[in-house]
């Protein structure tokens, strides 16, 4: 698709520069000028692009709490805050949702499941958010005793 909206710039210039010729110098040197300084626009902001670009980190600074799951026919909500106790704004976390199955007659909790979620939301450093994922059912019938959510990492803007 880049390639196609490429293709179709490179050939809307090439005629605007044939038909500006076609007129006269002095329209084409327009046209070229205003061309030029659109590519070096252009350049400029590729080049220095970069400043902003987010960086995947470890989750230091955020922590998840889990305020609720309710299952229904299509997978499990799971409800919670989401706390950028870092120094770096987030613009996303990736989740580690986990089904968990606790007998009564043990005392650790076993995994059934566990599915990764991306959580893609801005948080300001030193705030908290609400959030809601959904998270699929487990394959097996087994019950789930409770679900757990940990952060993998973190999607974050570096200060510079």
């Amino acid at each position: 698709m880049r390639l196609l909206l490429v293709l179709t710039v490179i050939i809307a210039v090439t005629v605007l520069l044939w038909g500006s010729w076609q007129w006269g110098r002095r329209p084409f040197y327009l046209v070229l000028s205003l061309v030029l300084t659109g590519l070096i626009v252009l350049g400029v902001g590729v080049w220095h692009g970069g400043r902003d670009d987010q960086v995947r980190l470890p989750p230091d600074g955020i922590v998840v709490t889990l305020k609720e799951s309710l299952a229904s026919e299509s997978g499990v909500r799971l409800t919670g805050n989401l706390d950028n106790r870092s120094e770096m704004n987030v613009a996303a976390v990736t989740l580690q949702a986990r089904a968990l199955s606790c007998p009564e007659t043990e005392n650790e909790c076993t995994v059934i499941y566990q599915q990764p979620i991306d959580l893609q939301m801005y948080v300001p450093a030193g705030q908290d958010y609400p959030f809601a994922v959904v998270s699929r059912h487990p394959p097996e019938n087994t019950p789930v005793d409770r679900w757990e959510l940990g952060v993998i990492d973190k999607l974050a803007y570096p200060k510079k």
